[in-house]
């Protein structure tokens, strides 16, 4: 897998024909994911991850609207990074595909660190 942080912390991941590309958000603090997160891409996705919590902003913004594919392992990742903010932070998921948009129900009261808005 080749894994690339480029300038204005994008990151792209190819695996075979699997794809992965993520930039940052205009105007506010987050990202938007475009392509497939599995298996072969979990790593950079995982760094996307750790790289948005570790931001002070209070919402920060995922956008996974382009996202034709999501593992069940992408999915827990997005949800421990939710769960590891405190102070009253989240992350707000915009336009999810259904296993994403199904999150909160599923972790819910455990899990306060996560919305979803469609």
């Amino acid at each position: 897998m080749d894994v690339s942080v480029e300038a204005g912390h994008s990151v792209a991941s190819w695996c075979g024909g699997i794809r992965l590309e993520v930039y940052p958000l205009m105007g506010r603090p987050g990202v938007r994911a475009i392509g497939e997160i599995g298996l072969d891409t979990r790593t950079a996705w995982r760094e996307v991850l750790a790289r948005l919590v570790r931001s002070s902003a209070d919402r920060l913004h995922v956008d996974p609207s382009r996202v034709t594919f999501i593992d069940v392992a992408g999915v827990t990742d997005l949800a421990v990074a939710a769960r590891s903010l405190s102070g009253g932070r989240r992350i707000v998921v915009h336009r999810p595909l259904p296993q994403l948009a199904r999150v909160p129900a599923v972790c819910r009261p455990e899990l306060g660190g996560i919305e979803v808005t469609p």
